[in-house]
């Protein structure tokens, strides 16, 4: 069954980036959860296991009855809501009796119309967009300004790289408070992803008929307690069977109503479907709220992210260099600095050389102002 995802396949690489980038965990889960909406997609509509979209029981042949089935879909199916106390075939499934009300009048029975599942594949896609969108946009930002401003130093070269260190900590000592901005915008992108992750839930929970918080939960409780359960909570979102009505004319003109029970092959994938997409949805923006809480204390908190960056380093000499050349800077030369640690792979002697401007760059100011 792979060969389904072999499509998909030729757009996604698993070997990540060539080159070094600013990224953060909530970029990557925003990513993930992109990557698996996805191949929810791909799964929702791969009909050579699914099989076709619907089956009704109509009473017609041939042309007529495929018109029928094509209708149903088309303008969805539907079932009963008040059937409680009544021996039915299926849940939602029964006698479509007008309901009498206490003066005597009568009213259609309560329906609920399912036509959601129609949009899901599209929708699907329409998620997946919105969440690279932040990971896009950061690119567009930064277009490749890290990965030039590292000099090529995330890698191990064989000879000297003191021309590369020399020209990426230039680069830096010499644009020192000069990257506020820079960091600033990474994060207004956090903020965004967040909120897309958020938005995503209540947009989920709208789309299927406001039943979407609910849906995790009381899957998982069925799932692992009652699967042998026929009236299981997950046919109230995604009927496996329902009705639809069918209206043609008639011989002499008049309106004739046809009652038909289809079965909906494509709900048995699309109920798994979204209690998965339930557990990815709430795993991302739990990680997105905690890694944005995060950021934005470093971003508000001098000391914390001077503390944690010295605290991530385990040689006493890098040590010594971050607390000299920190306190100098602002978030814009931390994030940096955060940054190039977490690629560079002579981050030891880059750090010892900023320091060493640095501390150049004061005395030639201090002789100036003397």
């Amino acid at each position: 069954m792979f060969e389904v995802f072999g499509g998909l396949k030729q757009h996604v690489s698993t070997k990540g980036s060539t080159s070094p980038q600013v990224t953060s965990l909530l970029l990557m889960s925003l990513r993930l959860s992109m990557l698996m909406t996805l191949l929810a997609c791909v799964l929702v509509t791969a009909k050579t296991y699914i099989g076709d979209n619907i089956k009704c029981i109509t009473g017609f042949e041939k042309q007529e009855h495929k018109a029928i089935e094509t209708y149903c879909f088309i303008a969805s199916t539907f079932t009963l809501v008040d059937l409680e106390g009544k021996t039915v075939p299926h849940p939602g499934v029964g006698p479509d009796a007008p309901r009498t009300n206490e003066d005597g009048s009568t009213e259609e029975a309560d329906r609920l119309r399912h036509a959601y599942y129609q949009w899901v594949p599209m929708v699907l896609v329409l998620q997946a967009v919105v969440y690279y969108f932040p990971s896009w946009l950061w690119d567009k930002i930064d277009k490749k300004f890290f990965s030039q401003a590292i000099c090529d130093l995330d890698k191990i070269h064989i000879g000297s790289v003191e021309e590369k260190l020399r020209a990426s900590s230039e680069y830096f000592s010499n644009s020192f408070t000069t990257h506020r901005s820079y960091a600033l915008y990474f994060l207004l992108c956090e903020c965004l992803g967040f909120t897309i992750a958020v938005s995503n839930l209540f947009f989920t929970n709208a789309f299927l008929g406001g039943n979407f918080f609910a849906f995790g939960p009381g899957s998982i409780k069925y799932l692992s307690q009652h699967a042998a359960d026929p009236d299981n909570p997950l046919n109230e979102i995604f009927p496996k069977v329902a009705k639809c009505t069918w209206y043609k004319y008639g011989a002499s003109g008049s309106i004739q109503k046809f009652d038909s029970m289809c079965v909906l092959p494509l709900n048995i994938v699309n109920e798994k479907t979204y209690i998965f997409l339930w557990m990815m949805y709430v795993f991302t923006a739990s990680v997105c709220g905690v890694v944005l809480l995060c950021h934005l204390i470093l971003f508000f908190v001098p000391n914390v992210r001077n503390t944690y960056l010295v605290y991530l380093t385990r040689d006493q000499a890098t040590k010594t260099h971050l607390i000299h050349v920190l306190p100098q800077g602002n978030y814009g030369d931390w994030f940096l600095i955060y940054h190039f640690k977490k690629n560079m792979a002579y981050f030891k002697q880059w750090i010892g050389k900023v320091r060493a401007q640095r501390d150049e760059a004061k005395r030639g100011a201090g002789s100036v102002a003397g």
